[in-house]
């Protein structure tokens, strides 16, 4: 039912996430961590907000909690595949039972979901899995319910924290977060003009110096069998929720700050990758699995290749120095090749050749300081991140100059304009040109591309656009915002090349809200009740102003997040209805702040993301997708069994991450956020109950930072929107340019390849070139200084020697004397 824990590797620790470079085969966990830790952050918040004999009934009832996983799962098809809010035994007061009375607690509540295969629905006329629907049910009701005991084998999430009776742990497992909300009852204004201060306790958050797992708000089971839900092998990521125990009494000395229950986020084990190759500083241990790959000795080394999850060949086997490959392979050696070869195959191939013949780049005094203008820094001087930030300055921030190979004088450009024109007036009189003629002439004649010879690749057109934005965006911040022009607040669209894949777990983020409040606006009324199960219940302000909050206290990445309700949509608790309501939470100093944007002077529906999205959804439902759950109830308060809810099963319409939307980076100048960002808009919908039709109901909107994007400078196909594409400076004939991950938003982040038939030509223990090399080495040559600019390429490869022998030669002599005899 267990495996070990070293079969999964690179465990994500929240006190590391903003200081350690998150590799592409683990931004899955991260999310997972991200996806658990915001959902413990929303109901400990929500529970202690909420901890009041009046607001009882209004705490998230039972349709609340079941859509919440279901909005988990379904917003993150290929990623979280099940979602859990477990209570400890005789920790939950349920606010949804008719029969029970108030104050009291069930003994075992546990809301469990997972992906529902749904080939074989009646309504699945494909007969294929659509990986949208979500099976939902309580494991503390009907038989084997008792997940707090070692017997039941499904529980490894459950001695993390609980059950927390040693009050001496507070401290140290438990964390205390202020936040601060501003509310308005009137559209244009607030109540009041500061923000109301409250106080929760949530998951820990230790030091980032703390080595300490216990420790961490977030922790990750070993993988364990799933045999009564999913029947499949899961990885789980664990965060706590806190409350105060017990929760409505006089002796309020009594009382303390509890983990009353945890939060489970579920992923598949198949689908984790491992990393087949050998512990190293890019792959650290433990790992179980590190160190299998078939990459042969000392002439090739391995690296890991994602998107295979646990099956053999993902890596790739790549030359070392001074080793070179083969003239007719292209490089490198796969590892499915490797894996699926023959003994014999296996032992005639996949070796690189020795290349005794490398040479030593030059090593020069550097009389003069060059540095790349908005490049990824010094290569030759590698510092980490800590170092950086003690020493005042934030990482990858490189000093500004003025580059002689793209600053132009206005005289010169005036000068060579007019000479231009002269040129042209004197052939129009000759030709007797008609203007619209010489015009098209003028367009014929312009150049797009310098041609670089050797690096044709590259576009100087593209390159001055791209020195633009980069002193462009250098340019505005919080306090030049305000008095620069509207149009030096905005970038060109294609500067966001890339954002809908790196920052897809942020707005899948925000789809999670949009799903929730879709299936609960469609599928819950105010007044519903099923024998002894209230239902029914609305939306409550402070849960929204619990979701927006959870979401930016859980992400780093996300900078802000808005929730705005179609006018006169969100209902009251009485039924009257608002004109606006719109929760918009940020960070500020470590602490999260929240307001509702109905008071601000302007209302955010003429806002651009909110006209836009309105004018995309508002009469246009065709192209969303119908989600499905799945869900099972508890026949009484003592959870003797388990019966399909009356509702089996709801249905409801909502977005897929492509019907969102991604901004253009601009700088948001509003005294809040006052950084250069990108929002990403997603709509949800309501259903009118009397029309029988789904109606556009509001937009959610996160906002992550333009600093964190990697741009991509290799060339590109004309018809790729990317504002930095064809701006690297690899050889063209013997290099292909890549890439380099782990440098945000910066100049000269790519390294360039050798190509198939050539080689890497220099002594220096690696098998590229990388991009700042080159930036650098051509800053130099543009100064005239001894630059290696022209050395950084690969060189054709050589034939292998052949060693003969004696009598080798000897024959052929004697055969090539025959032959001119006869």
């Amino acid at each position: 039912m267990l495996l070990r824990p070293d079969v999964v590797s690179q465990i994500p620790k929240a006190n590391q996430l903003k200081s350690t470079i998150i590799y592409k085969n683990r931004t899955n966990l991260v999310h997972m961590h991200n996806m658990a830790l915001n959902r413990a952050y929303f109901m400990s918040y929500i529970l202690q907000k909420m901890n009041d004999t009046e607001l009882f009934y209004q705490q998230p009832n039972i349709h609340y909690l079941y859509m919440s996983v279901t909005a988990d799962m379904n917003a993150n098809p290929s990623n979280i595949n099940g979602s859990s809010i477990v209570f400890d035994n005789n920790c939950y007061y349920p606010n949804w039972f008719v029969t029970l009375d108030f104050n009291n607690t069930i003994p075992l509540f546990g809301v469990k979901g997972w992906r529902w295969d749904d080939t074989y629905d009646q309504d699945n006329y494909l007969r294929e899995p659509t990986r949208r629907a979500a099976y939902v049910t309580d494991i503390g009701a009907g038989t084997n319910k008792n997940y707090t005991t070692d017997g039941y084998k499904m529980n490894p999430w459950y001695n993390f924290w609980l059950p927390d009776t040693d009050s001496a742990l507070d401290k140290s497992k438990k964390f205390t977060f202020g936040v601060g909300i501003k509310y308005s009852n009137v559209t244009g204004e607030f109540i009041n003009d500061h923000f109301d201060n409250f106080n929760f306790f949530g998951p820990n958050l230790p030091k980032q110096q703390n080595s300490d797992d216990t420790l961490l708000p977030v922790r990750f089971t070993q993988p364990y069998f799933d045999c009564r839900g999913s029947k499949k092998w899961k990885v789980s990521a664990v965060a706590p929720i806190v409350d105060f125990m017990p929760r409505y009494s006089n002796w309020t000395h009594l009382r303390r700050q509890r983990i009353v229950g945890v939060i489970v986020i579920d992923t598949d084990f198949q689908e984790i990758d491992f990393n087949a190759c050998g512990t190293s500083p890019g792959n650290p241990g433990p790992s179980f699995l590190s160190g299998i790959s078939r990459c042969k000795g000392p002439s090739t080394g391995c690296k890991h290749k994602m998107g295979y999850g646990r099956r053999r060949g993902g890596y790739v086997c790549h030359c070392k120095n001074p080793y070179r490959y083969p003239r007719w392979i292209s490089p490198p050696f796969q590892g499915d090749d490797v894996e699926r070869a023959t003994d014999e195959e296996y032992k005639n191939n996949f070796e690189c050749v020795k290349d005794g013949q490398l040479g030593v780049l030059p090593i020069v005094d550097k009389t003069e300081q060059v540095v790349v203008e908005f490049g990824v820094g010094d290569i030759n001087v590698r510092r980490r991140r800590s170092e950086n930030y003690l020493n005042g300055s934030e990482p990858n921030v490189i000093k500004s100059r003025s580059l002689k190979s793209i600053n132009v004088d206005d005289d010169t450009v005036n000068k060579y304009s007019e000479k231009a024109q002269k040129k042209f007036e004197k052939r129009q009189q000759k030709e007797k040109l008609s203007p619209i003629h010489l015009e098209d002439k003028l367009r014929k004649r312009r150049k797009r591309t310098v041609n670089s010879g050797e690096r044709s690749e590259f576009d100087q057109m593209r390159f001055e656009k791209m020195i633009r934005i980069f002193r462009q965006k250098a340019s505005i911040n919080k306090v030049s915002c305000k008095t620069s022009a509207p149009s030096l607040l905005h970038l060109p669209g294609d500067v966001a090349y890339g954002v809908d894949r790196q920052f897809d777990y942020q707005g899948r983020t925000a789809l999670r809200l949009a799903h929730f409040l879709s299936n609960f606006l469609q599928n819950v009324q105010a007044s519903d009740n099923f024998g002894n199960l209230r239902g029914g219940g609305r939306l409550h302000m402070e849960q929204m102003f619990g979701e927006v909050i959870a979401n930016v206290m859980a992400d780093h990445k996300i900078l802000s997040c808005g929730l705005y309700f179609e006018p006169y949509t969100f209902e009251n608790q009485d039924g009257s209805k608002r004109e606006m309501f719109g929760p918009f939470a940020y960070m500020q100093d470590g602490r999260a702040l929240a307001l509702d944007t109905a008071g601000n002077p302007r209302k955010y529906i003429y806002e651009d993301f909110y006209v836009k999205m309105k004018a995309n959804w508002k009469t246009n439902f065709e192209h969303l997708q119908t989600y499905k759950m799945r869900p099972m109830v508890r026949y009484d308060p003592a959870g003797t069994s388990q019966i399909r809810f009356e509702y089996f099963p709801m249905r409801y319409k909502a977005p897929d991450y492509n019907d969102g939307q991604w901004s253009h980076p601009y700088f948001r100048c509003d005294g809040m956020v006052d950084e250069w960002i990108m929002t990403y808009s997603a709509p949800f919908f309501k259903k009118n109950y009397i029309s029988n039709k789904i109606e556009f109901a509001g937009v959610i909107t996160v906002d992550v930072p333009l600093d964190k994007l990697e741009v991509n400078q290799c060339p590109q196909p004309f018809n790729v929107a990317n504002a930095f594409k064809n701006t690297a400076r690899c050889h063209t004939k013997s290099t292909k340019c890549k890439p380099q991950a782990g440098f945000k938003f910066s100049r000269g982040a790519y390294r360039c390849d050798c190509k198939q038939g050539h080689e890497y030509q220099i002594r220096d223990g690696k098998f590229w070139i990388e991009g700042s090399l080159i930036e650098l080495e051509y800053e130099k040559k543009q100064k005239k200084l001894f630059s290696r600019f022209d050395q950084l390429i690969c060189r054709v490869s050589a034939a292998p020697r052949v060693m003969g022998s004696f009598t080798t030669a000897f024959v052929v002599t004697i055969y090539s004397l025959v032959m001119l005899h006869l």
